[in-house]
């Protein structure tokens, strides 16, 4: 790095021989200096530290043999945690990839008494759009609590709802609305923005009264001729995502419309027998794969949580030796 430049967002430190660079980069890492530097990513879109409160933060420095003593201690603890990170990322990849391959296999290798579909079928599927008039709300619209939850775009994930954020509007705001009203066996499917995103409502759903914003879509399915949560399932398959990868427009604005969704081809079985077959194997090996992700992240989460306390031991004088236990269990 010799003879390069700093931008304004970068600076350095230029250290005597009495600090070992390892020691201080480390410090950087822990919560105490996070602390100090009053750093919140999960707040601040953009996250910045001012050189004037850099040059407030305190860190205690031992004697050189120590600090290196220490970052030794720190290079052999953290190499193993490393690699207990990696594997448990590979577990938690390994289980969603297991599952979408089962999932698109399901709808590839298809058996007797399969149709062709398109999802303009109107026998098939009835599609509704939000109400986009003169009656949308606006900003002060919402509350925190109301009549009628209206949809954000972090209330449809990939693979159904999180309610973690939603906001409401009022009875009288929710009936000068037209179109975008849930009923019980919906699908819904992001259009604009972050396309692709699906939800069910179903039973499980403690909503009663839901509308969709103007980036979503509602499909209502025939169940006589197909089932919601076979929908569901096709519209979380790579069948769906490939056709969306296909025919997405607007760079600046990533867009679905109606009109190309229309043309959308999916497999039905014709009876809905088989079709409740697929959902319940599906439903099953859905249920274990996010059995698997909740342990596989809980041990991402413990594995951030032993580095941060074997540092803020190392930082506070009281890391005499390996953490031999802690370490060999987050490994295994």
């Amino acid at each position: 790095m010799d003879g390069a430049n700093l931008t304004e967002n970068a600076c350095k430190l230029l250290l005597n021989s009495s600090v070992d660079k390892d020691f201080v980069y480390y410090f950087t890492k822990s919560s105490d200096f996070i602390d100090q530097a009053g750093i919140n990513t999960r707040v601040a879109a953009q996250p910045k530290l001012a050189l004037e409160r850099l040059k407030t933060i305190t860190l205690r420095i031992p004697p050189l043999p120590e600090q290196k003593r220490i970052v030794a201690i720190l290079d052999e603890a953290f190499t193993g945690i490393d690699v207990a990170v990696a594997n448990a990322k590979k577990n938690l990849a390994n289980a969603r990839e297991l599952f979408e391959s089962y999932l698109n296999a399901v709808f590839t290798q298809k058996g007797d008494g399969w149709v062709e579909k398109k999802l303009g079928d109107a026998d098939l599927i009835q599609i509704v759009d939000g109400d986009r008039g003169v009656n949308y709300p606006k900003k002060a619209d919402f509350s925190n609590e109301g009549f009628c939850l209206f949809l954000n775009t972090k209330n449809v994930r990939p693979d159904g709802f999180n309610f973690e954020s939603t906001m409401f509007i009022t009875k009288e705001k929710d009936r000068a609305l037209r179109k975008g009203k849930l009923k019980h066996h919906d699908v819904l499917l992001t259009t604009r923005g972050t396309i692709g995103n699906i939800a069910l409502y179903d039973d499980s759903v403690d909503f009663d009264e839901i509308r969709i914003n103007s980036g979503m879509l509602i499909f209502r399915p025939n169940e006589r001729i197909i089932l919601s949560e076979y929908l569901f399932e096709i519209f979380r398959s790579g069948i769906m995502k490939s056709q969306i990868d296909q025919f997405v427009s607007g760079a600046a604005q990533p867009q679905l419309p109606i009109k190309t969704l229309v043309n959308f081809s999916i497999p039905v079985p014709t009876k809905l027998a088989d079709q409740k077959k697929i959902v319940v194997r599906l439903h099953k090996l859905s249920t274990e794969t996010k059995r698997l992700e909740v342990i596989y992240q809980k041990k991402l989460t413990a594995l951030a949580e032993l580095k941060q306390s074997i540092l803020q031991k190392a930082f506070a004088g009281k890391l005499t030796a390996r953490p031999e236990k802690a370490l060999d269990e987050a490994v295994a």
